[in-house]
């Protein structure tokens, strides 16, 4: 997809030339952009841009090695455009909300890369510089969209882990259809997660149900060998029990209440008090 305004089409273009770390070379007529890209698309990508801002015909050529094909890229600008890859970072942001939306979409198609939403949701952006990944994180903040910055083995990566952050930087990008993609496939792993989650806790119920009634077994059978065992639920005398606790197990019925506070003592006080009054036995005392 090719802006349809100059200035959006710049924006872009110059998006990937520092996402690249491109650099400006001198030639004989003046300077060039040299991009180094890893990424067919983006190459092809470049071509165009080219071609549509200013009618510019690209040197191009490929690098295949062992592991990856490099693809280097050289543009002769126009003396009106070369203020634009000059630029700093920290005035590198264009001015116009449109500009900015294809800056940002040109910067992700050059060091850009997000997780398929079925594994986790993550999206990063390694900028070449602590400059570049403080104007992105800006960007990102005016969009309402929650990222950090870490830096990892010498570069620094701005990153978004959350899913409606994501869902927002590629409406950002005009990546439309990623986004019908990408809600299709959160919406299924969603509803995965709620059933897996409703499956668990009823299965922790079930087992939790199942070690209670293993555990109270051998110990009703034990009592039941020797012969002080719990009342059965259809044996005489189970009702009147049951009365008033019918949760209760029946071992738990058949134990005599707790005695209140004080009648233990009161007992005791009373047992002495009949030994006072009681006479006593001497031996010559006659039993009948």
């Amino acid at each position: 997809m090719i802006p349809a305004r100059s200035c959006c089409q710049l924006a872009e273009l110059t998006g990937i030339f520092y996402a690249t770390r491109g650099r400006l070379i001198k030639t004989g007529n003046g300077q060039a952009a040299y991009f180094s890209l890893l990424r067919n698309t983006v190459a092809r990508k470049v071509v165009r841009l080219s071609r549509s801002l200013a009618q510019i015909e690209a040197k191009y050529h490929a690098v295949r090695t062992a592991k990856r094909t490099a693809f280097f890229i050289e543009l002769p600008l126009p003396a009106e455009l070369e203020p634009a890859f000059l630029t700093p970072a920290a005035r590198a942001l264009p001015p116009k909300p449109c500009d900015r939306k294809n800056f940002f979409r040109g910067f992700f198609l050059g060091c850009g890369s997000v997780n398929a939403p079925s594994t986790r949701y993550h999206l990063e952006l390694v900028a070449p510089t602590l400059g570049w990944a403080t104007v992105l994180l800006c960007l990102l903040h005016e969009a309402q969209v929650r990222a950090g910055v870490v830096e990892r083995a010498g570069q620094h990566v701005v990153y978004v882990k959350d899913a409606d952050g994501i869902v927002r930087c590629l409406q950002l990008m005009g990546g439309n259809r990623a986004v019908m993609e990408f809600e299709n496939v959160r919406v299924v792993r969603d509803v995965r997660a709620q059933v897996n989650r409703r499956i668990n806790f009823e299965t922790a119920n079930i087992d939790k149900t199942i070690g209670s009634a293993l555990r109270a077994g051998p110990g009703d059978a034990a009592a039941l060998a020797a012969g002080d065992g719990p009342l059965a639920a259809g044996q005489p005398g189970a009702q009147p029990l049951r009365a008033g606790r019918p949760d209760e197990p029946l071992q738990v019925c058949r134990q005599p209440s707790p005695a209140p506070p004080g009648g233990d003592r009161r007992g005791r006080r009373r047992g002495q008090q009949d030994g006072e009054l009681r006479p006593a036995r001497g031996p010559d005392s006659l039993t009948l």
